[in-house]
């Protein structure tokens, strides 16, 4: 997959009355994007991330790009860094691989720094990401979904829940967690079922290693119908930042969908 650079032009707009430039709300110094990867799945399907690094500002922007890899610490890797022209941007289609040259499941982390790689506050990041494949059918196009990059530093909220998935005999439910801090965290994951059952039905815990992400296709479900996915951070004193997430993915197609957890009430 070949890197693009581009310039930004239509997406630049000034207002009259102030001449200031219009900033989308996701653009920020530190931003992570939970989980990209370059690896296959299930049903012939094989996953990569589409993703977008845009730099607002009107000069050159150092980004340092970090992996936090699926199942181990990925504390002792280093930053792939990079220099992003002012209001210009690079992209691949296969990010993980093309660009980071990494494989497997994992989350990004891009932090704007300076020159001699201090922390930059003024850096002005846009990420955007999407996970593709092949259709595992071999015909012809891809299929696709939009993951959203989120502002660091994240919530420490010890509860956080995900809404709107859906399990059957057709969709399968998937339960990730991203620790982006330097020590290692538990969770406690448990779903709420709306079917006829609809009880409460503990899945795991996980203890999820510093750098790094945890995603685990959740078995024992009972019934089917949409899931509420609940995650609470068990971890012994002070809460760190973290962030959780829930798919649903067709059994058949490779279809899928999903959505960040919040801090619940």
């Amino acid at each position: 997959m070949r890197i693009t650079t581009f310039l930004l032009t239509s997406l630049l707009f000034i207002t009259t009355a102030n001449a200031d430039l219009i900033v989308p709300q996701t653009a920020a110094p530190h931003i992570l994007v939970p989980a990209a990867g370059n690896a296959p799945g299930a049903n012939g399907t094989y996953f990569r991330s589409d993703i977008q690094v845009i730099n607002l500002r009107s000069v050159q922007q150092r980004v340092q790009m970090f992996w936090l890899p699926q199942g181990s610490s990925g504390a002792g890797i280093a930053a792939h860094t990079v220099d992003i022209s002012p209001l210009s941007g690079i992209g691949s289609e296969d990010f993980v691989g093309s660009v980071l040259t990494q494989s497997g499941v994992g989350a990004i982390e891009f932090v704007g720094v300076t020159q001699t790689g201090q922390f930059d506050p003024d850096a002005r990041l846009h990420i955007t990401s999407r996970i593709w494949t092949p259709r595992p059918d071999n015909g012809a196009g891809t299929m696709s979904q939009t993951f959203p990059a989120l502002i660091m530093p994240g919530s420490t909220a010890r509860v956080k829940t995900a809404f709107g998935l859906r399990h059957s005999a057709q969709y399968r439910v998937n339960v990730g967690i991203t620790n982006p801090s330097s020590t290692a965290q538990t969770f406690r994951v448990t779903a709420f079922s709306n079917t006829e059952v609809g009880q409460e039905q503990p899945l795991f815990d996980v203890t999820v290693q510093p750098r790094s992400i945890e995603q685990r296709v959740v078995n024992g479900l009972i019934g089917d119908g949409t899931v509420q996915v609940l995650i609470q951070n068990m971890t012994a004193g002070t809460a760190v930042e973290w962030q959780g997430w829930a798919s649903s993915v067709d059994n058949g197609s490779g279809d899928a969908w999903s959505h960040i957890a919040f801090p619940a009430q």
